[in-house]
């Protein structure tokens, strides 16, 4: 039954609509601004009447701030916190221009324009993460019955041309460069650098896994590692990491790594046994294999650090190499070497070849235009 009374200025009704799922609260539907008593009572029956037929949609009113809110705190709940971190830097973009914005306003178009007006400013990448959240976002209402039709649908994020080329988002070294930088971190790199960034290097894996791996996850009997889990770590601080699964499901895996590769990690481990020896009274030992002198893992920022200071030992390098670059450089030189795009997929730990083709089709696509001007010089003294 509706509750209907007058204040000051108007007429209003006060309609019941359940209980809130998430609060356990009664929910109720408020409108003012009716003239006479009549007004409001029919305006309240209609209300009711749609309530009563499943067609009353009650977000017509309700700002997307409340929406997001309201939606953030059953997301984490099967969400590891990486992943909830990352919802949120995505869901301020939207925040900042619709905070205060009924969502019965933001219509398809509206939706879209704003989305589009910012592939000049952002990478194809930050601009997926801000639609998949704002799907989410507005799957719920659909799903909470706050809206009839969501704006998100059928939107498909433009890639810019930076990201359709791929030659400016992926950097990585070339073979030469490789070798350079080996050379160089052999010499002058600190504890662990050498075997880590080889590591890198060798097998493309993400910073995140090779953090994380412990000697338990190498079997030297058959020269192989076991991809099974991720370093997790935002405050950077060396006590404060987690270890969660992997990246995606496919990202679990077992990859052969070179021999050479291995002798290197089997001399780490056997240096690291003797310190633990020496310093057992303040060396924590969880098996991780790039520890610290308290046995931590280091950090991913302390070998991004390190990483810089290798590289300003490297002769005219023009190119921001980051930790996953290695990853990059792993890729490129087995596409160079012929491998097959399967193999690669199931290295880099992708969940289908279509996405490595995504990211390194164009590194094929090179080798096929070198190998057909290759093809032309050969021929070229054969008139036809």
């Amino acid at each position: 039954m509706a509750y209907i009374n007058k204040d000051s200025a108007s007429w209003y009704y006060v309609v019941s609509n359940g209980k809130d799922p998430i609060t356990n609260k009664p929910r109720q539907i408020k409108k003012r601004g009716f003239k006479t008593e009549g007004e409001a009572e029919l305006a309240a029956m209609e209300v009711e009447l749609q309530i009563k037929g499943g067609d009353y949609f009650q977000g017509k009113n309700m700002k997307f701030q409340a929406l997001y809110e309201e939606w953030i705190q059953t997301y984490p709940f099967t969400r590891k916190r990486s992943s909830t971190r990352n919802r949120i830097s995505s869901a301020k973009h939207l925040l900042a221009i619709w905070a205060n914005t009924p969502i019965n306003k933001i219509t398809k178009q509206t939706y879209r324009q704003y989305l589009n007006s910012l592939v000049p400013k952002y990478k194809y990448n930050t601009r997926e993460g801000i639609h998949i959240v704002g799907k989410m976002i507005f799957d719920y209402a659909i799903e909470m019955e706050y809206l009839q039709k969501n704006p998100t649908e059928k939107y498909m994020v433009p890639k810019n041309l930076e990201y359709a080329d791929n030659e400016k988002g992926l950097v990585f070294l070339e073979k030469e460069e490789l070798a350079e930088f080996l050379k160089i971190t052999k010499r002058d790199g600190l504890a662990y650098d050498y075997g880590f960034f080889s590591l890198l290097a060798y097998s493309g894996m993400r910073i995140g896994e090779a953090i994380s791996l412990q000697w338990k996850d190498l079997d030297f009997g058959n020269s192989s590692i076991s991809i099974n889990k991720t370093y997790y770590n935002p405050s950077n601080n060396k006590r404060k990491f987690e270890i969660q699964t992997p990246k995606t499901r496919s990202s679990k895996r077992e990859i052969l790594i070179d021999q050479s590769i291995m002798d290197l990690l089997k001399a780490l481990k056997q240096e690291q046994e003797q310190f633990i020896k020496k310093n057992k009274r303040i060396y924590k030992n969880q098996g991780f294999i790039f520890t610290c002198s308290e046995g931590y893992p280091y950090t991913i920022k302390q070998f991004s650090n390190r990483l810089q200071r290798l590289l300003k030992r490297m002769s005219d390098l023009n190119k921001h190499i980051t930790p996953h670059s290695f990853r990059h450089t792993h890729a490129s030189l087995l596409i160079e070497a012929n491998v097959n795009m399967k193999v690669i997929s199931h290295r880099l730990g992708h969940s289908s070849v279509s996405t490595t083709d995504e990211i390194y089709g164009h590194l094929t696509r090179g080798l096929e235009k070198k190998a057909s001007q290759q093809f032309s010089e050969l021929m070229k003294d054969l008139h036809i």
